[in-house]
């Protein structure tokens, strides 16, 4: 054999060598993603498309959803993204192919699957419409205007705060910075924002306090109108007082709000205030009482008289203020309007003597007597006579609780209440809320009457008759030997003639017997319990319209015996005599 003939065979014979290391090569990486490939720490290296796809997806499920964090500036306060409320999404597909996945015969592609690879960035999909939406959100969290120092006061000593950096987000750079975050890892990336200072540094704090907030405290302030004056201390003006800093200039501020309630405590003197028109009863006929407009200190004007007073030394801070015209709010061509000209219902009660009951009946009489309603408005009893408490009037007295009789503030007011649900009954006027009380008092209509508590039972009622109404009450004091009464009216434009009606008292309930040791009790007489049906019936020219109904049910109130049950033996020693009697107590 020739040199030449065996040259060619080992050439031949390391061609197939290579050819088939060459397709070994290709069989084993020529499909696969090169070796050190990972995303996001996930390695991908020797895996078909395939395999990566599933690796990929398992190993970022939990991130995908996950809010990305961030922070902004040197500020501590994280923010948040939620990435499917910004239109995020990783593209699987795009991400493997770009990892290198996919079949190649190219000896490169080849070689890299085998020795090469590298760490590759997702490729995410984004919403452009949510993103931009996203980005406006967080911008409403981060951006904050730079705040100038400022003084308030502690008592009447000047308590400076500094000035504060601001923060921009900048929305450009921030929907990339988003879309980069993405999935995020739980760690906080940095927003892009911009750094605003403010103008004043603490130098001009402390001038403005020397100059300005130390002066203003040192002593009160006169306004004057006419040849009256009220003074306003340091003290009182104090809370409402801000001294803030801008290019240099002291910028003090009143909070007029603030200092509303003081103004109209101390303003009395100064001014005569408006008065709404109204009614009131003459001769047994509604009369209109006329709008009176009012004088008062002109708002507008006191704040800037004090703030210039402030900065004024000891002898100079005096200011006259004027008076500003003050319009009623209920005009007298409006009460001229609501049609009230005529009782469209009414009622009386009567009680015996109590202290008590003539301080809480009557202290009820007072703040329900004028109530004026337009068309539409509701009358709240609550709202109108307010907590029972000794400050508004009230004392104590019997109250019904859980069957009950005891002491409370307010006890007697539901006379008020049952007489006035009954000339709104009469009325025509539409029951709201109203609830009887829990046991029978023979002295109200049975069935028909309304108790109260504050805050959570009340006595509403709608005037809907299209008209205005005013309520009047007449109030009789009971004497010893003889009964007090309370009459409530509800004038306007009388709409329905009513009458009542009453089913039979049906499902009786007997009371219980209980024989009470406890100190204070008080002994009770015994009551049954009923339930009973009231007709409302609407008549007009003679004929009726309508009837409404509704149910009344009592409980029994049980016969409460003060003392142990006869025939036992009470500790520390025998039965007292005369103990286990029962009596009414007053109700």
């Amino acid at each position: 054999m020739g040199r030449k003939q065996l040259a060619g065979i080992i050439a031949a014979a390391g061609l197939g060598v290579l050819a088939v290391g060459y397709g070994a090569a290709f069989a084993f990486a020529g499909d696969k993603i090169p070796g050190d490939t990972t995303v996001l720490g996930i390695p991908l290296g020797g895996l078909s498309e395939a395999d990566a796809k599933s690796k990929l997806e398992a190993g970022l499920k939990e991130r995908l959803a996950q809010p990305i964090k961030f922070t902004a500036g040197d500020s501590k306060t994280s923010y948040t993204v939620d990435p499917v409320e910004a239109g995020l999404s990783l593209d699987v597909e795009a991400t493997v192919a770009q990892a290198g996945a996919g079949r190649s015969l190219a000896p490169a592609r080849i070689w890299r699957g085998l020795t090469g690879g590298k760490a590759v960035e997702p490729v995410v999909q984004s919403d452009e419409a949510k993103l931009k939406a996203a980005v406006e959100k967080l911008a409403k969290q981060v951006n904050r205007p730079a705040t100038e120092g400022s003084i308030t006061f502690d008592g009447i000593e000047p308590v400076s705060h500094k000035p504060a950096e601001g923060l921009e987000l900048d929305s450009a750079q921030a929907a990339a910075k988003i879309v980069a975050a993405y999935p995020g890892d739980g760690n906080a990336a940095d927003l892009p924002v911009q750094v605003t200072k403010p103008q004043a540094g603490a130098d001009a704090i402390s001038k403005a306090i020397n100059e300005y907030a130390e002066p203003a405290m040192s002593g009160p302030i006169k306004l004057t109108v006419g040849d009256k004056s009220v003074q306003l201390t340091p003290r009182e003006l104090a809370p409402a007082l801000t001294v803030a800093v801008r290019d240099g200039k002291v910028t003090p501020t009143l909070n007029g709000k603030l200092l509303e309630p003081l103004f109209q405590k101390r303003f009395k003197t100064l001014e005569s205030l408006p008065k709404d028109a109204t009614f009131e009863i003459a001769a047994g006929k509604p009369r209109v009482v006329p709008a009176v407009d009012g004088q008062v200190v002109d708002r507008n004007k006191v704040g800037p008289a004090i703030l210039d007073l402030l900065a004024k030394p000891s002898g100079q801070r005096t200011a006259s203020v004027g008076l500003t015209t003050t319009k009623a709010k209920v005009t007298t061509e409006q009460v001229q309007a609501l049609g009230i000209k005529e009782v469209m219902g009414q009622f009386k009660t009567v009680f015996p003597y109590a202290t008590y009951r003539n301080v809480n009946i009557g202290t009820a009489a007072r703040k329900i007597n004028g109530t004026l309603l337009k068309p539409g408005e509701m009358f709240s009893l609550n709202k109108i006579v307010g907590e029972r408490t000794k400050a508004n009037g009230f004392t104590e007295g019997n109250i019904i609780s859980n069957g009950v009789f005891k002491l409370d503030l307010g006890g007697g007011v539901s006379q008020s209440a049952t007489t006035t649900f009954n000339a709104a009954f009469f009325a025509g006027l539409k029951d709201v809320e109203h609830k009887a009380h829990s046991v029978y008092i023979d002295r109200y209509p049975v069935g028909r009457e309304a108790t109260v508590a504050w805050p959570s039972v009340d006595l509403k009622f709608l005037n809907d008759s299209g008209n205005g109404i005013y309520i009047q009450t007449i109030f009789k004091a009971s004497k010893p030997g003889a009964q007090g009464s309370i009459e409530v009216k509800i004038w306007g434009t009388k709409v329905w003639d009513i009458t009542a009606g009453a089913s039979g008292r049906t499902n009786q309930r007997a009371p219980g017997l209980i024989y009470n040791t406890e100190p204070g009790c008080r002994p009770q007489a015994p009551t049954g319990g009923f339930d009973i049906t009231i007709y409302r019936y609407f008549a007009k020219n003679g004929s009726r319209v309508k009837t409404e109904q509704f149910t009344t049910k009592y409980n029994a109130a049980d016969d409460i015996r003060c003392g142990p049950k006869p025939g036992t033996t009470p500790p520390g020693g025998p039965e007292t005599p005369g103990v286990g009697e029962s009596s009414t107590p007053p109700r």
